[in-house]
């Protein structure tokens, strides 16, 4: 999974990809107009606990992929900023918009506005997708001149698309049949992608009360959002593990960034942990939510799924509690699922398969 992060200049993005990503360099002082890409191991405590329980050599957790994006300029009408945006973050399975709530001004000088910065950004993703629309638009009008029928089911699909994106709405709020969805999905366009909020905010504000109208803007656009003060974060990750834990609850926080944003990555992408194992490893998976438990057997191996019989599911709470899969099956908490078992979050699976 990629998630790209996108913001304005100041937004404070490249510091939260540092935070996420445990970078100790930053790319923003270079002065160059770059991306940069890190993959990160997922945070799981359970995976360390089903570790100890199998006496597992190696731990094997899931991993995600961050950009973090040169940063966007408001309507400055550069095309090429636009494309190379849609190269970069085309296959990114979501976004993470970034917005300064932080200060008093914006990195140009004006007042600061994060609300307007939020509508100023999402306006941005739907003129690209807009410019992505209308140039397929003209090569269909172009090839149907030459073609005894006119008609087009792309053409009407892509004409209710730029419609919508020239009224400044998101593609996803568009009511789309399974098929529709298929084709788009093709253009990778920004608007179409789950998008998370993240208000970054000062040390002083972190239960965000200066952000309030961004806030607002993401509720009514109905996209997920999350309160994070970066700049303080990155400090706090700096620390040894003892001073660390002590500053989150000195500042009331549960849990480090990192953990917080790939948790409501993972919420917003509906993706779930499963996980298998033995002495020699200990492994997490991640599946979209609502896939059979043959789909989780296709992700560790094609094989699993053409030869699927059944599976063992132990649930990790239930192994987590009792101690031992030994205790789990004198308990009665195993249980044989045939293929279209869905598959939950935390399940152990031992998968029975034909070769």
């Amino acid at each position: 999974m990629k998630v790209g992060f996108l913001g304005f200049p100041g937004s404070g993005k490249t510091t939260l990809f540092n935070v996420v990503t445990g970078r100790v360099e930053y790319p923003a002082q270079t002065g160059r107009p770059e991306s940069h890409l890190a993959v990160v191991k997922v945070p799981d405590d359970r995976l360390f606990r089903l570790a100890e329980i199998l006496s597992s050599k190696e731990i094997i957790q899931p991993e995600m992929t961050f950009v973090d994006l040169a940063p966007l300029h408001r309507e400055n009408g550069d095309g090429g900023q636009r494309d190379g945006l849609m190269k970069l973050v085309g296959d990114a399975a979501a976004l993470a918009l970034v917005i300064q709530c932080f200060g008093e001004f914006d990195a140009e000088g004006n007042p600061l506005d994060p609300a307007d910065d939020l509508e100023s950004l999402l306006l941005e993703m739907t003129i690209t997708d807009l410019g992505v629309v209308e140039r397929r638009l003209e090569r269909i009008e172009a090839e149907l001149k030459s073609s005894r029928d006119k008609s087009s089911a792309e053409r009407t699909l892509l004409q209710r698309v730029a419609s919508h994106l020239g009224e400044g709405k998101l593609v996803a709020d568009l009511d789309l049949t399974e098929e529709e969805t298929m084709v788009l999905r093709g253009f990778a366009l920004l608007t179409h992608k789950p998008l998370l909020v993240v208000l970054n905010v000062a040390e002083d504000d972190l239960d965000g009360e200066r952000c309030r109208a961004a806030a607002q803007v993401a509720q009514e656009m109905g996209l997920a959002c999350e309160i994070i003060a970066a700049t303080l974060e990155e400090e706090i990750a700096a620390l040894e593990d003892e001073m660390r834990d002590a500053f989150l609850a000195d500042y009331g926080l549960s849990r480090p960034a990192r953990d917080r944003f790939i948790r409501a990555c993972y919420d917003l992408l509906g993706v779930i942990t499963f996980f298998t194992g033995n002495h020699k490893d200990a492994r997490g998976w991640t599946i979209e939510g609502g896939r059979t438990v043959r789909d989780a057997g296709g992700k560790i191996h094609s094989d699993i799924y053409d030869g699927f019989i059944r599976a063992e599911i132990t649930p990790f709470a239930k192994l987590d509690e009792l101690g031992s899969f030994a205790a789990c099956r004198q308990a009665g908490v195993m249980r044989l699922e045939g293929r279209d078992y869905l598959t939950e979050d935390g399940d152990y699976l031992d998968i029975r398969f034909s070769r």
